[in-house]
């Protein structure tokens, strides 16, 4: 069964290409069967008028029938999204300043989201690239002075703790700016 629903969606799919020659054979085999149907009306006794009139009603109209049957031959779906495409399109060539206008904004707007995702995805996504980061700690001083947390470390104060730490099984500084000061010496 499952076979049998993909190779009806595939001819469906298929025949996306194949359209016009589909609509074309179609309305000749439902002209062949009107004219049937208008011949019976006729050898029934009927006017030409009168027999196309019944034969045109029994049949329930020819442009309701063609519309059923492109809704069930096609993927209307597909179709409608390919008409909306291309009417699209050719409002966009009509309008070059609006066209301009909505394609820079669509830049902008997709850079943008991008950039914002870098960023986001390299500092709170992924994980730091070291083997267990969930290990890592950082360390800070309190300022007794100014009563916060002061996370600038001199060097001396580093080379204690490194010195004097047990807990630990590495310990590293790292400063965002280098700055060196002179004095009286070399710089430091």
């Amino acid at each position: 069964m499952r076979i049998q629903q993909l190779r009806g969606w595939l001819m469906r799919l298929f025949g996306l290409f194949t359209r016009q020659q589909r609509e074309r054979e179609f309305a000749e085999e439902l002209e062949s069967h009107l004219a049937m149907h208008i011949e019976d009306n006729l050898r029934a006794g009927m006017s030409p008028e009168e027999a196309r009139r019944v034969a045109l009603v029994k049949l329930g109209g020819v442009t309701q029938v063609q519309e059923l049957h492109r809704e069930q031959r096609g993927l209307p779906m597909l179709e409608t999204l390919f008409q909306d495409l291309r009417f699209g399109a050719r409002m966009l060539f009509k309008n070059p300043g609006f066209t301009l206008i909505a394609v820079v904004t669509l830049a902008l707007g997709i850079g943008a989201n991008t950039a914002i995702f870098s960023v986001v995805n390299a500092v709170l996504l992924r994980a730091l690239p070291y083997p267990e980061p969930e290990r890592l700690v950082r360390f800070c001083e309190i300022n007794p002075g100014r009563g916060w947390l002061d996370f600038t470390v001199s060097a001396p104060n580093f080379v204690h703790w490194r010195k004097q730490q047990s807990v630990c099984e590495q310990l590293a500084a790292y400063q965002f700016n280098t700055l060196n000061f002179t004095g009286s010496g070399e710089p430091e």
